[in-house]
């Protein structure tokens, strides 16, 4: 027979709850992005044909908006938000989350764009990113308002 005393089932269990626990903690983490964020790309300039996405009226100042327009290069729809950023300005963005992929919403209770996969916010003025995980800027597209209508290029983004 042995002295070697052996842990009670309680102990085991216990440390093995502590283990799990801290292993999912760090893997998970805050959600909060360690890295600054980068500067914002600048507003590209009109290149390529121009596709009328929205009628001026449907768009406020200070709304958001998202609308499909087509790849010219493909003809693939592509998402576009869209930011309203005075009477005469209106800014877009690609519709997909520079963190992994998932589609960027504009429906959000804090005035920006959202990413329901996983809590991302970017702001509508420059598309930079406020709140990770996500930590680059969404990609930009030329856009202006043409008479009554808003316009998209995607020759560049």
């Amino acid at each position: 027979m042995t002295d070697i005393a052996r842990p009670a089932r309680r102990t085991v269990m216990c440390a093995s709850a502590l283990l799990g626990s801290s292993a999912l903690l760090t893997a998970c983490g805050n959600g909060e992005s360690v890295a600054p964020n980068p500067t914002p790309g600048q507003v590209p300039q009109p290149a390529g044909e121009a596709q009328t996405v929205l009628p001026l009226t449907d768009l406020p100042e200070k709304a958001r908006a998202q609308v499909v327009a087509k790849d010219p290069a493909t003809g693939e729809e592509i998402g576009v938000l869209l930011f309203r950023k005075d009477a005469k300005t209106v800014l877009a963005y690609s519709s997909i989350c520079t963190h992994q992929g998932c589609a960027v919403t504009p429906k959000s209770s804090k005035n920006d764009f959202y990413c329901a996969c996983h809590g991302s916010r970017l702001s509508p003025a420059d598309g930079s990113a406020t709140a990770g995980p996500a930590i680059e800027a969404l990609p930009r597209y030329a856009c202006e308002i043409k008479g009554k209508d808003i316009v998209v290029y995607l020759g560049e983004a």
